[in-house]
This record gives C-alpha cells, sequence and structure tokens, in this order.
C-alpha cells in the first residue's frame, strides 16, 4: 500500500482532461485511468509508506496556507517506462515550483521522505491521461493527441491524500489561505 498527495483541478480543467480521456477511448485506447477515482491531478508526492496521521496532518496546514493558483497544461508527453503513460504537462511556472518545494520542505521538517520521482531536483510535473496502453496503440495516442489537444487553463483548487492501489481518498481540503 501508498500514499500520493494531490493537486485537483476545478471543475472545467478536469472536465477537459476527462473529455480528452473519453476521446481517446473512442479511438479504441482504453487505460486504467478510465475509472471515476482516478480524477485528473499532478502529484506532489509518493510514499511506498509512511505514517499517514503525520501526512494528513501536515498536507492539512499545507492546504490552509496556500489559495487556488493559476495552472496551463500546455503540452503532452510520455515517460520513457514500460507503463505506457501518457500525461498533460503543466507549464512549470514559478507559482507551481515554489509551491512543490515549500511542501517537500515541510515533508522533511516532519522527517516524511518522499518517493525520489517527487523530489524537486526530479520531479517532473503530469497529469495522466492514459497509462498501461498497449504498444501498438501508444504511437496513435500520441499522434491523437498532437492533432486535438489544446492548452488547457484552469486553477489547482483542492489537495488530497489517496491510499493505492486501489485507490482510496483518505481527506480533501480546498486551497483556502487563511488571513493572519
Amino acid at each position: 500500500m501508498g500514499y500520493a498527495v494531490l493537486l485537483y483541478f476545478d471543475h472545467q480543467t478536469e472536465l477537459s482532461v476527462w473529455n480528452l480521456r473519453h476521446a481517446l477511448i473512442e479511438q479504441g485506447i482504453p487505460s486504467m485511468l478510465d475509472k471515476a477515482e482516478n480524477r485528473p491531478h499532478i502529484s506532489l508526492a509518493g510514499f511506498s509508506n509512511t505514517d499517514c496521521d503525520i501526512l494528513i496532518s501536515l498536507v492539512q496546514e499545507y492546504a490552509n496556507d496556500i489559495e487556488p493558483f493559476d495552472v496551463q497544461l500546455g503540452s503532452i508527453g510520455t515517460f520513457p517506462t514500460d507503463e505506457n503513460v501518457l500525461f498533460l504537462s503543466p507549464v512549470p511556472t514559478l507559482q507551481l515550483l515554489t509551491h512543490h518545494q515549500e511542501f517537500h520542505n515541510r515533508l522533511a521538517k516532519s522527517k516524511l521522505v518522499s518517493s525520489p520521482y517527487y523530489v524537486p531536483t526530479n520531479w517532473i510535473p503530469h497529469c495522466s491521461v492514459k497509462m498501461n496502453i498497449p504498444d501498438e496503440q501508444l504511437q496513435k495516442a500520441i499522434e491523437f493527441c498532437s492533432k486535438t489537444f489544446k492548452p488547457i487553463i484552469g486553477q489547482f483548487q483542492e489537495i488530497g491524500i489517496v491510499e493505492f492501489q486501489p485507490i482510496k481518498h483518505l481527506a480533501m481540503w480546498p486551497l483556502i489561505a487563511k488571513v493572519r
């Protein structure tokens, strides 16, 4: 069992990602992300094992310290792995990178260790569109997205923690900076 900390989009941005997922299904390209529990998101951190109570407290506090912020999903990409992941990349704004760094600073202070894939020096922010695409369909998926994808402009509005596999939502909070 593992855990992940996820940034979720506003409703319209999420809907745009769902529409792309469904358009790929219509092209005959299924994936494990087609289920409702896999809401579109950007992962801030992942853990193979951690103290869940400390993590929940840390993320809740973090959610209270930041407000919703803009995101633009500006390009498509893949990872060179056997999982054949097709994703949308957010434009790496200073705000996104700063929020990510601050979150990892808080993890370090709490002695929580994220997967190396999510530490600031290795992190490739992405919103997975499809995973485990059959090898023979990966090129078709890329070509379809290259012809149809238009950048998506929206906001990050929530942060949550999930347990996986299977995905179980443990907690979620709106991003609302409290006046101090």
